[in-house]
């Protein structure tokens, strides 16, 4: 039941966010179907290529993390587990972990619970080339993040981005919670909840840390800039499937990529809702597109990347119930 209410939950996120984003003209069905409808599909190919790629090297760097364990399935098989893990966060937010070490299990007979440990090293490492990745557009798109930032903390209630008071509230709550910390930061580091906080952060670090450990570690930080170089490609590839959107710079995939791995923090189905709604501002303020256009970009980009991934992994899916019952008559 828990689940169910769960899963509900993670539904009424991005619906409410869809709603929210065509009531708020982010979104302009009309305008969406017509510039989806004569789309470049080949550029929707490409992405496709794209995506083998990226959760190939995704696959590839999981196995260097498994090998130190004394486990080392085949390609084919991580590689697999892998596409399954995305086409089950697609249906059901953070259910991805799991289902791909479940999936390793069911084919290589590893247990779950040391192939998950590998895989929080995994999204260790992803936290912190998204975070690389956040310093370098700083640098590289200084002023025009700076403009977006300012339009935000705007006070000019008859500007487009309109009076940010959320952004106020929630940077007072910070400043309030820091000083609050800073004073009684003695009694709080005897609360058992934050040692155990603190705890897993260690943890984290040691994870994180593990790289050393590896038998290549330069092969696997080339994993790593393949991932994400690949998931800066399969966005940027389909600004060229609609002509109009052909013209923005290549830093605007950059721009893409970060706001999106952010907005996927709030868990909704394959991001949907939660990328177009936090993905246009940027758009708008940082490029100069108008707000159903970036709109209608958000949801391109997102609704073919999810399309993509869930007939894939159901093919995938398919072929593993397929491969099991193989084994079992055997």
């Amino acid at each position: 039941m828990k689940k169910i209410i769960q899963y509900l939950l993670f539904l009424g996120i991005g619906g409410g966010l869809i709603w929210y984003s065509i009531d708020s003209g982010i979104i302009n069905p009309t305008k969406l179907w017509e510039d989806v409808s004569n789309a470049n599909l080949w550029w929707v190919g490409l992405m496709v290529v794209l995506m083998f790629i990226a959760h190939g090297s995704r696959a590839a760097r999981w196995q260097m993390l498994l090998e130190p364990l004394g486990y080392k399935p085949s390609f084919m098989n991580v590689n697999n587990a892998v596409w399954l893990g995305y086409f089950a966060n697609n249906l059901v937010p953070r259910l991805g972990e799991v289902t791909r070490c479940s999936q390793l299990y069911k084919s290589d007979s590893i247990p779950v619970d040391k192939s998950l440990g590998t895989v929080v090293t995994d999204r260790i490492f992803d936290v912190v080339t998204l975070f690389i990745l956040l310093i370098i557009h700083f640098i590289i798109d200084f002023d025009k993040l700076w403009a977006f930032v300012n339009q935000q903390l705007s006070q000019n209630k008859g500007s487009e981005g309109g009076p940010s008071t959320l952004i106020y509230v929630l940077l007072g709550i910070v400043v309030l919670v820091g000083i609050i910390a800073l004073i009684f930061r003695k009694s709080i580091l005897e609360v058992v909840l934050i040692r155990t906080i603190i705890e897993k952060l260690k943890g984290l670090l040691d994870g994180l840390l593990s790289i050393r450990h590896l038998k290549n570690p330069k092969l696997f930080l080339f994993y790593s800039v393949m991932i994400w170089l690949m998931y800066w490609a399969m966005g940027y590839v389909l600004f060229f499937a609609i002509p109009k959107f052909a013209d923005l710079p290549a830093i605007a995939g950059l721009t893409f990529l970060v706001s999106g791995a952010l907005a996927m923090i709030l868990p909704s189905p394959g991001g949907a809702g939660t990328v177009t709604a936090i993905v246009s501002p940027v758009l708008v303020t940082m490029y100069g597109l108008s707000k159903d256009d970036a709109g209608t970009l958000a949801t391109f980009v997102q609704s073919s990347q999810m399309l993509a991934t869930l007939i894939i992994g159901s093919v995938i899916f398919l072929m593993s119930i397929f491969v099991n019952k193989k084994k079992i008559n055997d």
